[in-house]
């Protein structure tokens, strides 16, 4: 049986070569050979859209899903460029106001419900609440060219839902226009926490700052498909934590230095699909470098069931980087990297605490660097099916 506790990577297949060669030149072009084919089989990894079937149990009492809720009045807003239309139980609200696609709303109402609709090119709904409130994406296309498209200055629980078979697209612009004393921080903007459910699609393209940005915490879960795009910023942003219980989520980052899944707290994921590809390079600011990542928290990143496909183009680029543990107990992890060695080395797994694999599967390919780093310990279960450690690559399965 083998340790519990591996607290290094064993580069297997240059202690078989150096077994069976002795001349160090020979040994180098078995190694660039050996390399040039892995680079050449390593998986492939690319947004996937395609359907997902989970099952989900509704916790009772719990505040993260919208079925434990009561919303009584329903407001409904049909955008325009040229003239927006608001039905439904607008009396209750303290005020809207309307000035072609650009809607603002005062409300201190309890059980409000939201129906946004229609298009806009140069519109945003914007809401000031002192309640949690459920906002229903029906088919909607609002672009902001100064700011956010959707922007809760409240700061309750916001529950997303994606109307069955409608496709909804959000897109902020390249200068902010702020009002003094807010935060705006990306195209899909939220004080509050953003809580996703409901089984259609929502397409988020963000040029001037970040995707969806919560200053709480963000919930993803079945049923879901989320496309998120960002060539200024990252790609979802949260305050408080990440937490993926089901659904697809695909997320594209361009930037230097951005992140696709960007948490100061925790990252779990303990269901659907997710798939985050960077391409930046490492950004210095202040005399501090920073590298692109696809998921990147300041505490601990947890792997419990799901599937994850990570990949990192761009110089020192990362899949997983961890101010804290990464703990891998079910699930799938695919990590790609393919950048160079320059202001940052790029790593597939990289902790400042420990790196902890005890289910699932992972496969981890790193180009120009070791395939997983931690500053703490690196501990591996026993009982597992196989484990392949080399210098470019890992891959360990139970």
């Amino acid at each position: 049986m083998k340790s519990k506790f591996i607290y290094g990577l064993v580069l297997a297949i240059s202690m078989s070569l150096t077994s069976c060669v002795s001349d160090d030149s020979k040994l180098d072009d078995l190694k660039e050979r050996y390399e040039s084919v892995l680079a050449a089989n390593v998986k492939s990894i690319e947004w996937d859209n395609s359907d997902l079937s989970e099952s989900e149990t509704i916790p009772a009492g719990s505040n993260d899903y919208v079925e434990n809720s009561v919303f009584n009045y329903t407001v409904r807003i049909t955008f325009s460029d040229e003239g927006t239309v608001v039905t439904g139980d607008k009396n209750v609200l303290r005020s809207i106001t309307v000035n072609d696609g650009r809607v603002t709303v005062q409300s201190g109402a309890k059980g409000m419900e939201y129906v946004l609709s229609g298009n806009t090119t140069k519109g945003f709904f914007k809401i000031y609440s002192d309640n949690k409130f459920k906002l229903t994406l029906d088919g909607v296309s609002i672009a902001n060219p100064e700011g956010s498209a959707i922007n809760n200055q409240g700061g309750k629980s916001v529950y997303v839902v994606l109307a069955t078979g409608k496709v909804n697209n959000l897109s902020d612009g390249p200068i902010y226009n702020t009002m003094s004393g807010e935060d705006e921080k990306g195209a899909f903007f939220s004080e509050g926490q953003l809580i996703f459910s409901g089984n259609g699609t929502l397409n988020v393209n963000a040029v001037g700052k970040n995707g969806i940005v919560s200053d709480d915490y963000v919930c993803f879960r079945p049923g879901n498909k989320i496309n998120v795009t960002s060539t200024a910023g990252h790609g979802v942003k949260a305050n408080d934590g990440i937490f993926v219980r089901g659904g697809v989520l695909n997320v594209n980052v361009s930037a230097n230095g951005t992140k696709g899944i960007n948490s100061d707290a925790n990252i779990v994921v303990e269901g659907g699909r997710t798939t985050v590809i960077t391409s930046g390079a490492s950004l210095v600011e202040n005399n501090d470098t920073s590298s692109c990542a696809a998921a990147k928290c300041d505490s601990t990143f947890s792997l419990i069931a799901g599937v994850m496909n990570l990949k990192s183009t761009g110089e020192g680029g990362k899949g997983i980087n961890s101010s804290n543990h990464i703990n891998v107990s079910g699930g799938q992890l695919n990590i790609v990297t393919f950048g160079s060695q320059g202001l940052s080395s790029p790593k597939g797994l990289k902790a400042d605490g420990n790196i902890s694999v005890s289910g699932g599967r992972i496969y981890i390919y790193s180009a120009s660097a070791a395939p997983m780093e931690a500053l703490g310990q690196l501990l591996v279960a026993p009982n597992y099916q196989y484990y392949k450690s080399g210098s470019r690559l890992v891959e360990l399965g139970y």
